[in-house]
């Protein structure tokens, strides 16, 4: 294990806290004894949330994948918390792609404190309004810069970005979604009505059957974050576009040395969707040649619980085309 994997390993050790959650499986995690949190219905379908980290939140009650976590758990992705908050610390700037409802945003937040800086990027704007209010909630006005954008390349810049996504599982929608049926919003919300949408012709249950289309404006990241110097890190997560991110994020990146970024990624991406294969090869080359960031895989197999760092598997250009999808972490060594 080199110098690197044991100093961040110490810091999870560091920031355990008195109530500990352990994961049951690869994809779940059980909270033991969780301290009582705060979670109020505040109006109809929205519900204000204390997570786990003691923030507040506002989620939606019809979404079924993040705000389940943040309610239900009070944490999400708890792998990824880990090496997120050992990346930065008071006074520092974050840029968050693919923002949600707020969860890294708001962690970001309290951490740079009074003097750091948040930029909170969210294509879809039923998703933003959750984000807006929860920033209220957080106390974290003047801190969170919330955008209601795509993040594109210099390409997409200014132009409109059309988008799929089932209310109910928000936090999936992407440019690259199969054809599906496409749905007034309204109507793809679970009812008696549309639910034969999400059952397949052997009547079983299959998620994401009701779809609406979403357009956004495209904005670089290098124009979003033009005034700013440098920043200390990045998290993306864009559902299949994060090579997009990072063609229109290139000057913020170079001129950044102490960065460290987390991006989801998917190697299944590179088959599909000719358009975005160019794009996809340029990121990497970017990140790993010309940058010389080395990427390690964050792995949830075997996590041990909140205060605990996941295993970092480290990755080369040839291996990062061979793991499951996942969040890889870069930085320049």
């Amino acid at each position: 294990m080199n110098m690197f994997l044991k100093q961040r390993r110490k810091f999870g050790s560091r920031t355990t806290e008195n109530q500990s959650s352990h994961a049951s499986d690869n994809t779940s995690v059980v909270l033991q004894a969780p301290r009582e949190r705060r979670i109020l219905p505040i109006c109809e379908n929205e519900i204000l949330v204390e997570t786990k980290r003691g923030f507040m939140m506002v989620v939606p009650g019809w979404n079924l994948d993040v705000a389940i976590g943040i309610v239900r758990d009070g944490v999400i992705e708890p792998w990824t918390n880990e090496v997120f908050a050992s990346m930065f610390g008071a006074g520092d700037t974050v840029v968050n792609v693919g923002a949600n409802f707020g969860y890294y945003s708001f962690w970001a937040g309290h951490q740079v404190g009074s003097q750091g800086k948040v930029f909170a990027i969210e294509a879809n704007p039923h998703v933003f309004r959750y984000l807006v209010k929860g920033m209220f909630w957080s106390g974290l006005t003047g801190i969170v810069q919330p955008h209601l954008c795509a993040a594109a390349s210099l390409e997409m810049e200014e132009k409109p970005i059309t988008f799929l996504c089932d209310p109910q599982f928000i936090g999936g929608g992407n440019m690259f979604a199969k054809d599906q049926t496409k749905e007034r919003l309204e109507d793809c919300f679970w009812s008696g009505l549309n639910i034969h949408n999400v059952v397949d012709a052997d009547r079983k249950f299959l998620p994401r059957g009701t779809m609406t289309q979403i357009t956004a404006e495209g904005r670089t990241i290098d124009r979003i974050v033009k005034n700013e110097k440098s920043i200390k890190a990045m998290l993306i997560d864009a559902e299949g576009s994060e090579s997009y991110v990072i063609s229109g994020a290139k000057e913020i990146i170079r001129r950044s040395p102490n960065l460290e970024i987390i991006l989801e990624w998917d190697p299944s991406t590179k088959n599909d969707h000719a358009e975005r294969i160019p794009y996809i090869k340029a990121m990497w080359e970017f990140l790993l040649v010309e940058q010389r960031m080395t990427p390690y895989r964050i792995c949830h197999e075997g996590f041990r619980g909140v205060g605990h760092m996941p295993d970092l598997t480290r990755l080369n250009a040839e291996s990062l085309y061979n793991i499951p999808h996942s969040d890889v972490f870069l930085r320049r060594e």
